[in-house]
């Protein structure tokens, strides 16, 4: 394949997705500190007031319910940190979606409301379906096949014969349209390696995903004092553990608990009955056959961390450059093939 066929591939397949890899770097950079960004962002709604006696799960659950009527908890994430919210997720009959946010110091809702009012959350919905279900998430499967062939056609067009450095070199002095044009060269294979990284870990996130037919949690309500006796339940499974998150569907309750020894996204998992309490299953963190148990750390950053988020923060801003770089360059050059030339005469 000649040069100008893999510039050609590289560029029609940039202008095709350019706002796709916009969106997706973006709300990739906001999840990269979840939490402290949603702290951030609203503090009074997603941190705690540290004002009573700590609550428990089941409580927590009851609270959010009591604020959003018809609807039932369906997942229940647990502080990330001592001055953090429980966060709620509750669905309806009819499937839909509200949140809440519950201080663990009094039991108090901090927030309640649709995917506008927790902004940090909306950009994780968007990044992983654009917020329409199974056809978003073979969009955002299709983005990062694109962003893989972006990165290796981009990479083929400029490999140099010779003297690697020099071919990286921005000459300042140029044209303004020339040094975009050099920057978004120098900076694309810079960053090649981490975006075709990206990319892949990306499909592997979200094509089994796909290939999965995972149906919705059945949302029922569940009183707290049930929510709380399964989940002590499960506790003896993993004793040393602390709790990550819980979902109730039907008459189960899954329950996740961090587990570090293996990496900084995996997770331990217990089922249990939630009407007769009994232990379905547990299965160590080791143990699990989930292949996003080893994928997410590596796109999340977190096996090279406290550095790999930093950096992988970089990248995302890179690649929102390049997706806003792409089409400005493409504007420029056709808009010069449309000037047009004058005849000089005697």
């Amino acid at each position: 394949m000649t040069r100008a066929q893999w510039l050609r591939i590289h560029r029609l397949t940039g202008l095709a997705m350019a706002a796709f890899l916009l969106v997706q770097a973006l709300t990739g950079a906001l999840l990269l500190y979840r939490g402290p960004v949603a702290r951030m962002i609203d503090p009074a709604g997603m941190t705690s007031q540290a004002r009573g006696p700590a609550i428990s799960a089941g409580e927590a659950a009851a609270q959010a319910a009591r604020f959003q009527p018809g609807h039932h908890v369906t997942r229940l994430f647990a502080p990330d940190t001592d001055n953090a919210t429980w966060f709620a997720q509750l669905g309806d009959g009819e499937g839909r979606t509200r949140y809440a946010s519950i201080d663990p110091a009094g039991g108090g809702v901090r927030r309640a409301g649709g995917l506008s009012a927790f902004p940090v959350e909306a950009a994780l919905q968007i990044h992983h379906r654009l917020m329409a279900g199974k056809a978003g998430m073979v969009v955002v499967a299709l983005n990062a096949l694109a962003l893989l062939v972006m990165a290796v056609s981009g990479l083929r067009f400029w490999w140099p014969k010779r003297n690697i450095i020099k071919a990286l070199g921005i000459r300042w002095t140029l044209a303004p349209r020339m040094v975009l044009r050099q920057a978004h060269r120098t900076v694309g294979v810079v960053a090649a390696a981490f975006l075709i990284v990206l990319a892949g870990t990306g499909m592997l996130l979200i094509v089994p995903e796909l290939a999965g037919d995972s149906p919705a949690p059945t949302a029922v309500a569940t009183s707290a004092a049930a929510i709380d006796r399964s989940l002590m339940l499960a506790q003896t499974a993993f004793p040393d553990h602390s709790l990550r998150d819980l979902r109730i569907d039907g008459d189960r309750l899954i329950v996740n608990f961090h587990a570090p020894e293996r990496n900084a996204r995996a997770v331990h998992r217990a089922v249990v009955t939630i009407a007769q309490p009994h232990i379905v299953s547990a299965t160590r963190a080791e143990q699990s056959g989930a292949l996003w148990m080893t994928v997410l750390p590596i796109h999340a950053g977190d096996i090279i961390a406290p550095v790999g988020p930093v950096l992988l923060l970089a990248v995302a801003i890179i690649l929102a450059a390049l997706a806003v770089s792409g089409p400005i360059m493409w504007w420029h050059a056709a808009r010069q093939r449309r000037r047009p030339t004058r005849k000089v005469t005697a």
